[in-house]
């Protein structure tokens, strides 16, 4: 899905767009009496709408015929109206303009001009977005990324902050028909997997079905935890979909499938995880990610032959928990040193 022009925010300050939230739970309601309650915008209507309409993005408040109020969310953030209250940056991170831009940005580690970046947005908006409107919210947008501190600036380049990666949360693609991890941030990455993903809707559906369910278990979460913190301690950003349990880039690209399993189960999950990275892998138009499969029990005794058959002949990564700690084979530990794995 194109970026669309109501989904840009045309208000520089993420401060005072928390000030709008402030003040709607406080009474204001129509675009004047917030601009009133806003320092740095009082008197001015338009900028009132401006601003309030940020805050509807972010979810924070909804507005019928110029009359505002709050949201549950909203609620939360005027509680904590802060620039550290967590889900702020939930809330920015899971716009579907800054789930294009984060990856983009993170494709090129050396840093991205605001030339760049504008050209970028402007290959991957609607058609009928007007020439103008991506340059004169540059600032917008990438002020509030600056803010939260996800970017950071060197000269006249922009990449992502090492400093922001440990307290990011997994970042969530909502739109399946999107790269998880564009290969070269070009309008072919978004038309490839939107086609790969149109061709396999009833897939989908299946996929969507069983991660829901797998998801439910205190153990998957263990696992995805475990995985995405040991990513995001090597400078990576994890990242999921509805279907891909996670996905990174650090000096390459690799996709995850956890798998909960027990002394019954395990040949049939570990079955079902290998045909779930490979069909992953080819919906997202990515044949060069490494795969990697992490299940909750080790495999042992008789069974051993399983891990030489996933690493050697299907060229998929093993990686296993114990006891809270990540275990794998020597190959696999060299192969995927970035986390710190334990040797089996």
């Amino acid at each position: 899905m194109r970026i669309q022009s109501k989904e840009i925010p045309q208000a520089d300050r993420l401060e005072s767009v928390i000030a709008v939230t402030v003040a709607v739970v406080s009474g204001a309601h129509s675009d004047i009496e917030i601009a009133n309650r806003v320092p740095g915008i009082e008197g001015t209507s338009r900028q009132g709408r401006y601003y309030r309409q940020a805050a509807e993005i972010l979810g924070f408040v909804v507005n019928n015929r110029n009359h505002s109020s709050i949201t549950l969310k909203g609620t939360q953030i005027a509680a904590n109206p802060t620039l550290t209250n967590p889900l702020l940056l939930e809330s920015v991170l899971n716009l579907h303009l800054y789930q294009k831009l984060i990856p983009y940005i993170e494709l090129h580690p050396g840093g991205l001009n605001r030339q760049q970046i504008i050209d970028y947005l402007q290959s991957i908006s609607e058609d009928k977005m007007g020439p103008s409107m991506i340059p004169r919210r540059i600032s917008t947008i990438l002020g509030w990324l600056h803010s939260l501190g996800i970017i950071e600036q060197h000269g006249d380049n922009y990449q992502i902050s090492n400093r922001i990666i440990s307290d990011l949360p997994v970042l969530k693609i909502n739109d399946i028909e999107q790269p998880i991890i564009p290969t070269t941030g070009q309008l072919r990455d978004y038309e490839e997997v939107e086609a790969r993903i149109s061709g396999a809707k009833d897939f989908i559906m299946i996929y969507k079905n069983e991660a829901k369910l797998e998801r439910a278990s205190y153990s998957h979460k263990k696992l995805t935890n475990l995985v995405a913190n040991r990513i995001k301690q090597a400078g990576g950003i994890p990242k999921s979909n509805q279907f891909i349990d996670l996905a990174t880039r650090i000096n390459r690209d690799y996709l995850f499938e956890m798998k909960s399993t027990t002394s019954n189960n395990f040949k049939a999950q570990i079955r079902k995880g290998i045909s779930q990275l490979y069909e992953y892998r080819y919906l997202q138009s990515n044949p060069d990610a490494k795969l990697v499969l992490v299940i909750e029990n080790p495999i042992s005794g008789a069974n051993n032959w399983i891990i030489d058959y996933l690493e050697l002949d299907r060229m998929i990564h093993l990686i296993w928990d114990g006891d809270d700690e990540l275990y794998a084979t020597e190959r696999t530990r060299n192969e995927l040193r970035f986390l710190n794995l334990s040797t089996y």
